[in-house]
């Protein structure tokens, strides 16, 4: 089962957040039929996002990434909640670009000539912002600027998936000092980054609590939480309802009007949802009794 650990290192003067997220990553690629490549990219940046998303504090916030670096495969783009839920979606799932020294070329099929763009909804009148021109394409260089350049976090990133026919293992690293960490802290890590680059093989081999042992033993871990992971969307007839609803009368009647009805596609689960002519005029309906 996929699962994210928050650890302490250094005895408090840095920290990292360690995941499995192979069966999220399966299920991302089965729903959204991707390619290989697609597979690695969208893995790379669910595994991220839902690092983030345990980063969060209260229950109902969120935070979305999103990738647009001008590459074949178009937009990518992820939504973790605190509670370890992730969903994502590519706009072009079926682009697999030749390899690269025998390597999923994650990097040409995403480009590099764009931005990464959080957003954290924190429900507060206005959500945070970040952004950041793209360093790689390859999603963990990417994020690991947006912590340094936009979170002014010094921090490594380390996000790789392992996929033949299916998903053999996804997995990721943050690693993060705290402020006023000593200058044998910062050594500590800086001459560790070598051994975090294959984190899905050592997923792979030695499982996430395993993976603590092979990976962090020298930096003194400790952890102090352990979080399920999932993918996971929360869309429902009555949230189409009400996005339905937020269009207004007038395109409402557009759509009984041309489409005699409506069919609402969800970008995350591939679900579609499906509202008559009759449905769509009782929306309409409803909107005009309350201007009334």
């Amino acid at each position: 089962m996929d699962g994210l650990l928050r650890i302490s290192l250094l005895e408090g003067q840095a920290r990292a957040f360690l995941i499995d997220s192979t069966a999220l990553t399966e299920e991302a690629r089965k729903i959204h039929d991707l390619s290989h490549t697609a597979t690695a990219a969208l893995g790379r940046l669910l595994t991220g996002t839902a690092i983030m998303g345990s980063m969060l504090k209260n229950k109902n916030d969120s935070v979305t990434v999103s990738i647009r670096g001008g590459g074949e495969m178009g937009l990518l783009l992820a939504v973790g909640q605190s509670d370890g839920s992730v969903k994502g979606y590519v706009e072009h799932p079926e682009v697999d670009p030749e390899r690269r020294n025998g390597k999923l070329n994650v990097g040409g099929a995403v480009g590099k000539n764009g931005m990464l763009t959080v957003v954290k909804d924190m429900g507060l009148r206005e959500p945070y912002v970040g952004q950041v021109h793209l360093v790689s394409g390859e999603i963990a260089e990417d994020f690991a600027m947006y912590f340094t350049a936009s979170e002014q976090t010094p921090s490594l990133v380390s996000l790789g998936v392992l996929v033949a026919r299916e998903v053999i293992a996804a997995g990721g690293l943050l690693i993060q000092l705290m402020p006023g960490a000593s200058e044998a802290a910062i050594q500590s890590i800086e001459l560790s980054a070598g051994m975090f680059r294959d984190i899905s093989a050592t997923i792979r081999d030695y499982g996430l609590h395993g993976a603590v042992n092979q990976l962090l033993m020298h930096l003194q871990p400790e952890i102090l939480e352990e979080i399920p992971v999932r993918y996971e969307c929360n869309c429902s007839r009555e949230r189409v309802e009400r996005a339905l609803i937020s269009l207004g009368v007038e395109e409402l009647e557009s759509m009984l009007k041309e489409q005699n009805g409506a069919e609402v596609g969800c970008s995350f689960c591939n679900s579609k949802h499906n509202f008559t002519a009759e449905e769509l005029s009782a929306l309409i309906e409803g909107i005009r009794s309350r201007e009334e």
